[in-house]
């Protein structure tokens, strides 16, 4: 990945319409690096919770906006640098 992208906000999760928050490119570009579809949405939801993350399947980011902005920034410091699934799985489990 080489895109940079944006500081996430709390009130992002709960924003509708207008310009697209940044943390959905992010989940893009996460599901992306992980191989797209079911895996790659499985690697998101991996990754989302190493960097911090501590909701359910039905938890919304909106309802934990304080721990979705930690764990979505956290990701986006490094997500620009990662070329390979491992190496921002390696990051982020060194970095609990």
């Amino acid at each position: 990945m080489s895109k940079q992208f944006a500081e996430v906000q709390q009130e992002d999760f709960m924003k509708f319409g207008g310009e697209r928050p940044s943390y959905l490119e992010i989940e893009d570009a996460l599901m992306a690096l992980g191989g797209h579809g079911v895996n790659g949405n499985n690697y998101k939801n991996e990754m989302v919770k190493l960097a911090g993350w501590t909701g359910g399947a039905l938890t919304t980011y909106a309802q934990r906006p304080e721990v979705a902005q930690a764990a979505f920034n956290k990701i986006r410091l490094v997500l620009h640098k990662v070329k390979k699934p491992e190496t921002l799985r390696a990051y982020l489990e060194k970095t609990k």
